[in-house]
């Protein structure tokens, strides 16, 4: 996935994120793959990823706005469900919206 340029700026990871070793780690490598042709798909899944896994209190709520994808997560009652979910929301603490809430 390239990142077109009219996305937005990135907002600056909170304070928890730059504490975090592995949280560092990741936001090191999708800055490094930010415009790569290829795009830095896989780095923002799994920082996603580690977030709802590791800091699952710093996921923010469910988005109350334009949001397509978060009433058909909040329909579903399954633990994958609730994972992925949490992982499409914790995409706005490091992604601008508009790449954030495509998956």
């Amino acid at each position: 996935m390239e990142i077109p340029d009219h996305v937005g700026p990135r907002p600056v990871p909170p304070p928890f994120m730059w504490a975090c070793r592995e949280c560092t780690r990741w936001l090191l490598r999708l800055a490094r793959t930010w415009d790569d042709p290829e795009g830095c798909f896989w780095e923002q899944l799994q920082t996603a990823q580690h977030i709802a896994e590791a800091h699952p209190d710093d996921v923010p709520p469910q988005h109350l706005d334009d949001c397509e994808l978060c009433p058909d997560y909040a329909r579903r009652g399954d633990a994958d469900a609730a994972g992925v979910w949490a992982q499409h929301r914790a995409r706005d603490l490091f992604m601008p919206p508009s790449i954030a809430r495509l998956l």
